[in-house]
């Protein structure tokens, strides 16, 4: 039987950080909340994405936040149904708070927006306020390069998606869905 690789998430340590704060002073580290939601296909690699949206919004007062994190929840629930709609990312810097959201094309993305339920979202927004500062932009992906894989075995390079390194056997974790069965 061969080793899976265990995939998960690899924080910054103190030393790391203190390296960081050396070479570059005027780098900002938050710490906070991150946040995700799939899309209804499940976890999907980046190199799907044709478009991305961005979103930033940043809040002067608690009760209002709390309350447009409610809501945003409550818009993030309708993108489950969105045509196109892959992944949606939350996180922030500092003050400063961002959603980047994956999309199939950025047509879909704006037919979203222009959507029943994102169109509600804004009126309610602009009618009782809750954000201090907001922004939101649909990009389009001007070239999608190829996600690969290394093994941790042997150093072999694979392009996802992949199961099972081809130099040694390995199985290798994609971690997403759609990692197709290696032909």
């Amino acid at each position: 039987m061969t080793e899976t690789t265990d995939v998960r998430p690899f924080p910054p340590n103190a030393e790391t950080m203190a390296y960081g704060r050396c070479v570059l002073p005027q780098r900002r580290m938050t710490p906070g909340a991150t946040g995700g939601l799939d899309g209804p296909a499940g976890p999907l690699g980046p190199e799907l994405a044709g478009a991305l949206t961005l979103t930033y919004g940043s809040f002067a007062d608690e009760a209002k936040a709390q309350r447009g994190y409610r809501h945003f929840t409550d818009i993030q629930s309708t993108m489950l149904t969105a045509d196109g709609f892959l992944r949606w990312l939350s996180f922030a810097d500092g003050p400063h708070g961002y959603g980047l959201g994956f999309w199939s094309t950025a047509e879909q993305a704006a037919a979203f927006v222009r959507g029943a339920a994102h169109r509600a979202a804004v009126t309610e927004q602009h009618r009782d306020p809750f954000e201090y500062s907001q922004f939101a932009g649909i990009w389009t992906a001007h070239t999608i390069g190829r996600r690969t894989l290394h093994c941790p075995d042997c150093g072999g390079r694979a392009v996802a998606p992949v199961n099972t390194c081809g130099g040694c056997g390995r199985t290798l974790d994609d971690g997403f869905v759609g990692a197709a069965p290696d032909s």
